[in-house]
């Protein structure tokens, strides 16, 4: 039995339903708790039907000979291009058979499920844009639920032992295919919803926290507390998501430009290593010049150089008081210039500036989720705090000034908290009633799919990538098909499709194209998603090939068997031909009829 994973299941199911119902007055959403049916769809479905890989074999019974990974040269060089590097070699079933028995030993037969829906969750979801293009293949044989670091630790020596596969899971949010698991099915997956515990140093301002910790948990349980309640963690990324995920990918949300991102406020690690080596990578001082940065080394390596079970995170004061404004604009480009201006030359930061298209504000009003009817224009969301009230209204009468300047429409503000909460639903619904738009005007409305891309740039090209990427899609025939959620206090921006399955490649030529625009503006492929399997083909043009060459040395140091969520980020094996099968065709999620 597995009840406890199956609990967790629920209670994500439950908290996801929570969300939804709080954010959606009617009906008609198609909710993500319902049982799904993966259909592989696209030209390259014939492709798919063959092993995943093409040429690489499946058979997981035929003997293999052992060699490194990385091919011996004369010299020994700083890095390793992908064509120095071997196939690596997995788990045969006979191997696999015995690491399962292994792994009962260390956490007890009732912490490891085959359940299906456990493995399913743990294999895809919704949210992902990317699917497993052999879903049947590439998916865990099995989950498994530790209660320690050090059953985490033993689990990994196992796994290293006999090469298995291991992809660490926590919120299952991720969105470009970080848990998908490519070299399955001899492959396990490490869920942590029983490393769940707090501990808080009100004084120190941090609290240490174990990876199943999600950062709504842990604002519930500072809130809750005597000693902490004035404490607050400062990222705040999509419902659901884990502190454990969240270093993965480097996450941040709506109030990076007040408090950065992960980066910014993780101040320690416990991490295993894949020979289950356990590292802490410092102790909790706010600052420290001891060695190398091992830290931020493990901070958005979406778990491919080893597998984080606790992390020591920065709280920061919370606001005595805080407001929500909206202002209006004609364009997209005075809306995009006035944040420009008030981040850089206004002398306020305020706790969140956030930029939303028109088409953004016409799918929330659509959807009903406020009984307040939005202006349908491009407008700034902000959050302004303070110790009183009259510092709150004299940062909002300059923030006001600088908005008419760049030829707002309207300017409110809210007064209570209430008002906040009714405000700000125009941001926090822009995922959900931009899915539902999608079966209002896509030609087949059973088949909604949402592409949630983002890129950052320097603060500086902001203003015009956003206007020229807005301009592209209206021209390209996404005009009502999209919408912008910019975290635009640190040039962060995100852009959401929605498509139908057919219309898979024209709406990854439009992302290529956003893509290629942040790259040319000094800017990143990803500001907070991270890379996953579908931003990998971005990070040479990025970046360069000597960097990722780097990385992938630094990858092999670390995990030399590369049984690490194996082929995230960049490739591992020069013989892999995934990017060109999630090109062709994917798997798509088709909601069941209750």
């Amino acid at each position: 039995m597995f009840s406890r994973t199956a609990a967790r299941c629920s209670r994500r199911l439950s908290l996801t339903r929570k969300f939804v119902s709080s954010t959606k007055n009617t009906t008609g959403g198609v909710s993500l708790a319902s049982k799904t049916l993966l259909v592989v769809a696209g030209v390259g479905a014939g492709l798919m039907a063959q092993n995943v890989f093409g040429t690489i074999s499946n058979d997981t019974n035929k003997p293999q000979l052992e060699h490194s990974l990385v091919k011996k040269a004369d010299e020994e060089p700083s890095t390793t291009p992908l064509s120095t590097v071997e196939f690596p070699r997995y788990a045969t079933d006979a191997e696999f058979a015995e690491a399962l028995e292994l792994f009962k030993q260390i956490v007890g037969s009732e912490n490891i499920t085959s359940e299906e829906a456990v493995v399913l969750e743990h294999a895809d979801s919704f949210f992902n844009t990317h699917h497993p293009p052999k879903p049947d293949v590439q998916r865990p044989a099995v989950v498994i639920s530790p209660t320690s670091t050090k059953q985490v630790s033993e689990i990994m020596k196992v796994a290293h032992k006999y090469r298995v596969p291991v992809v660490a899971n926590s919120g299952l949010t991720s969105l470009e295919g970080h848990n998908m698991h490519t070299r399955g099915p001899n492959s396990v997956s490490i869920a942590f919803g029983d490393l769940n515990d707090i501990r808080v140093n009100a004084d120190d301002m941090d609290a240490v926290v174990q990876a199943g910790v999600g950062w709504k948990e842990l604002d519930e349980y500072l809130l809750d507390s005597e000693e902490a309640s004035h404490l607050m963690f400062g990222p705040d990324p999509g419902i659901g998501a884990t502190i454990g995920g969240m270093v993965g990918t480097s996450a941040s949300g709506t109030n990076a430009f007040r408090y950065g991102t992960m980066k910014e406020n993780v101040l320690s690690l416990t991490v295993v290593l894949a020979d289950g080596t356990v590292v802490k990578t410092r102790q909790r001082p706010r600052k420290s010049a001891a060695g190398y940065d091992l830290t931020r080394l493990f901070i958005g390596s979406e778990g491919t150089l080893g597998i984080v079970t606790e992390i020591v995170v920065k709280l920061q004061p919370r606001p005595a008081k805080e407001l929500v404004s909206i202002a209006t604009f004609p364009t997209i480009k005075d809306a995009a210039s006035t944040a420009q201006h008030i981040i850089s030359r206004s002398g306020i930061q305020p706790n969140a500036v956030e930029l939303v298209n028109e088409t953004s504000m016409s799918f929330v009003n659509a959807s009903g989720v406020s009984e307040k009817k939005f202006l349908e224009k491009p407008s700034l969301l902000l959050k302004v705090g303070g110790p009183n009230d009259s510092i709150i209204a004299s940062q909002l009468e300059i923030i006001k000034k600088i908005a008419q300047e760049h030829n707002s429409i309207e300017f409110e503000s809210s007064k209570s908290e209430d008002e906040n909460e009714i405000l700000w639903a125009a941001r926090r619904a822009g995922l959900w009633s931009t899915f539902d738009y999608g079966k209002k005007v896509l030609e087949n409305k059973d088949d909604v799919q949402l592409w949630t891309t983002d890129f950052a740039v320097p603060i500086s090209k902001m203003a015009n990538l956003i206007n020229e990427t807005n301009d592209d899609l209206n021209l390209l025939g996404f005009r009502d098909r999209f919408s912008v959620l910019g975290h635009v206090g640190d040039g962060n921006c995100h852009f959401l499709l929605i498509y139908n399955s057919k219309d898979y490649s024209k709406t990854k030529e439009v992302v290529d194209r956003m893509v290629e625009r942040a790259i040319k503006y000094e800017g990143t492929c990803t500001g907070e998603h991270g890379v996953g399997v579908g931003k990998r083909s971005y990070l040479e043009p990025e970046l360069g090939r000597t960097a990722v060459d780097l990385m992938r040395h630094i990858k092999f140091s670390l995990d030399p068997r590369a049984i690490l969520n194996p082929d995230k980020i960049f490739k591992i094996d020069p013989k892999e031909d995934l990017d060109s099968l999630l090109d062709m065709g994917h798997a798509v999620e088709v909601p069941k009829c209750c």
